[in-house]
Formats: structure tokens, sequence, C-alpha cells
């Protein structure tokens, strides 16, 4: 039981990293417009990300596009 929630956790730390790595390297493009996008949390396969800024309202949906590129697995959820 121990070993499984260990597992676990390894698997939400990595989860969490590749967000933040996609995060990354989309900040740098929105920084441009001044808006930025941050992970408020990860549960299981659910991330919850803010967008700040023009971002927020934008119809281009560049945070919701890197995300599907890159982690297709995980159900993203914008605020």
């Amino acid at each position: 039981m121990k070993e499984q929630l260990l597992d676990l956790n390894d698997h939400m730390a990595t989860i969490e990293q590749r967000v933040l790595e996609v995060l990354h390297n989309v900040n740098w493009m929105l920084e441009a417009h001044d808006s930025s996008a941050e992970l408020i949390e990860v549960n299981g396969n659910k991330v919850i990300i803010r967008c700040i800024g023009a971002c927020a309202n934008c119809e281009t949906d560049c945070v919701g596009v890197a995300f599907q590129e890159r982690m297709p697995d995980i159900e993203l959820i914008l605020q």
C-alpha cells in the first residue's frame, strides 16, 4: 500500500513537472500580450490553470492548444 502511494506521488510530480514545462514554453508568448498562465492545481489527470491578462478572454486559446498538443491525456480546466 505504501509503495502504491509513493508511485502515485511520483506520477503526480511527473505530471506537475510536465505542466510547468508547457507553461514555461507558452508564457514567453503570452508575455508579449501582457498575459500569463499559472498552475493552480493538479489532481489526478485534472489540471487547473489560471489565465491572467488578455489571454483570459482570447479566442485563440494558445494555452489550451499547447496542452492539447503536449499533454492530450489530461483534463485541462482554464480559469
